[in-house]
């Protein structure tokens, strides 16, 4: 069972926009850390708010994918933990990219 549930992850994110986007007062307000906050945001902003949700299964990737992951982070596409959050969930947006 997950700490969080989408739908607290959705409130957590329309509070943090409609006080303009304050970290700050949004982590406070609801008793979170930085690293979560921060990585949900991320979350949001490669996904939208399907992006919040609970994935239920182990992911497996193809090796082709896996080697598009690491080559994105190589050639400075993506930082290492926005390539984590676009390789769970399949979101690259780069030249020739398939899933």
């Amino acid at each position: 069972m997950t700490k969080y549930n989408p739908l607290f992850k959705q409130q957590v994110l329309e509070f943090y926009l409609q006080h303009n986007k304050n970290r700050s007062l949004t982590r406070k307000q609801f008793h979170l850390k930085e690293r979560m906050l921060r990585f949900w945001i991320t979350l949001f902003n490669h996904c939208g708010i399907n992006g919040l949700t609970i994935l239920n299964h182990k992911q497996i990737y193809s090796p082709e994918f896996e080697l598009t992951v690491i080559q994105a982070v190589k050639n400075r596409h993506y930082s290492i933990g926005n390539a984590s959050t676009a390789q769970n969930r399949r979101t690259f947006a780069l030249p020739n990219f398939r899933a």
